[in-house]
C-alpha cells in the first residue's frame, strides 16, 4: 500500500514551517495540520492534533512520518490519540523544548512507533545550515536514523543526546541564558538607567542590550515554557542567584578573592577559551558604530 504524505502538526509555527520547507525542498509531499492553517498553503487542514477527525485522522493513519511541532502540553495530550491511529513503524518526530516526559508517554501509548525528538537550538528564521540541532532517539529504528541523516544533509550540526541529557544541557544553554538576559533587563529597569547609557555603552553592554532586545521581543509563552517545563530550569536560576551572591562576597573580600572568582567563572570554557576570545573580538569588531547619540547639550540624565 502506498503511504500518504508526511504530516506536520503545527506546520504554521516557526519550527514547523522550518521542517515543512526542508521536506518539500526534497520533493516530499507534506500535509500541514494546524488549528490556524497558513493562508498561503491551500493543502493545509484546520485540525486539532489531540482530537483528529475526518481527513486529518485518515491522513495520520496513512502517514509514514508525523511531526509534532506543537507545545509540550498539546503533544503529551496527542500521543495517546496517535498511539491508536499510527501504524507500526511510523516515525513520530517531536520538536519539544523539554524531552524528559516524552519517553514514558511513548512507552505507555505508542510503543509500536519509531520516535525521535529534535530541538533546533536557534531561531528558526536563521535556517538549518550550520546550526546546531539536538536529536534524541526515543524509540530507535531505520526511520529515526534516516531523519537524523536528513537533518545533516540539510546542513544542520546534529548532536545526539538522551532525553535527560537534553534537558540538563538546555537548562544551561537556554533557561539559564534567557534568565540572565531578562534579569539584566530588570536590573536596568530597577536602576532607572538614563538614555545616555545607550550612547556611551562599551561593546559588552551593547551586546547585552542586543540580546535583551531579541529575547524581550520574543513570544512570552515560548520563553515561559522553557522556564516552567524544564525540570532543571529552577536549579539553573538558583545557580544564577548563587553566582551573584559569590560575586558580592568576592567584592567585599580582598583582591585575591576576586581573582579566584574570575578563575572559577571562566573554568566552564575549558580548552575552548581562546576560541571564544577570538569570537568575541570578531563580534566587537563587527559592531556598527552607534547612532544612539543624545541631542547636543542633553545627557539624558533625569
Amino acid at each position: 500500500m502506498t503511504r500518504g504524505p508526511v504530516v506536520v502538526a503545527g506546520g504554521a509555527g516557526a519550527v514547523g514551517e522550518l521542517l515543512v520547507t526542508a521536506l518539500r525542498a526534497d520533493g516530499t509531499e507534506v500535509l500541514v495540520l494546524d488549528p490556524m492553517p497558513p493562508p498561503h498553503d491551500d493543502t493545509a487542514l484546520a485540525a486539532d492534533i489531540s482530537a483528529p477527525t475526518g481527513r486529518a485522522a485518515t491522513a495520520l493513519r496513512a502517514a509514514p512520518t508525523v511531526v509534532l511541532a506543537i507545545p509540550e502540553p498539546v503533544a503529551l495530550e496527542a500521543i495517546p490519540v496517535l498511539g491508536e491511529l499510527l501504524t507500526p513503524g511510523t516515525l513520530l518526530v517531536e520538536t519539544l523544548s523539554v524531552k524528559s516526559a516524552v519517553p514514558a508517554a511513548l512507552h505507555a501509548h505508542a510503543p509500536h512507533v519509531q520516535a525521535l525528538g529534535v530541538n533546533p537550538m536557534f531561531a528558526p528564521s536563521l535556517g538549518l545550515a550550520g546550526r546546531p540541532v539536538v536529536a534524541v532517539a526515543h524509540q530507535r529504528g531505520p526511520a529515526v536514523a534516516g531523519f537524523v541523516a536528513d537533518l545533516t544533509r540539510w546542513g544542520a550540526q546534529v548532536v545526539e543526546l538522551s532525553a535527560d541529557e537534553h534537558d540538563r544541557v538546555t537548562a544551561a544553554t537556554q533557561a539559564l541564558t534567557h534568565a540572565a538576559v531578562l534579569a539584566f533587563g530588570l536590573a536596568l529597569d530597577l536602576l532607572r538607567v538614563p538614555d545616555v547609557a545607550a550612547a556611551t555603552a562599551p561593546p559588552p553592554h551593547v551586546l547585552m542590550r542586543s540580546l535583551l532586545a531579541r529575547v524581550g521581543t520574543g513570544a512570552p509563552e515560548v520563553y515561559r515554557d522553557v522556564q516552567i517545563g524544564n525540570p532543571y530550569a529552577g536549579a539553573a536560576r538558583q545557580a544564577l542567584r548563587a553566582g551573584l551572591d559569590a560575586l558580592d562576597a568576592a567584592v567585599a573580600a580582598d583582591p585575591a578573592a576576586f581573582g579566584k572568582l574570575m578563575d572559577r567563572a571562566r573554568r566552564p570554557l575549558g580548552d575552548r577559551i581562546e576560541r571564544y576570545r577570538e569570537m568575541c573580538a570578531q563580534v566587537f569588531a563587527d559592531l556598527p558604530q552607534t547612532t544612539d547619540r543624545p541631542p547636543p547639550g542633553e545627557t539624558g540624565v533625569p
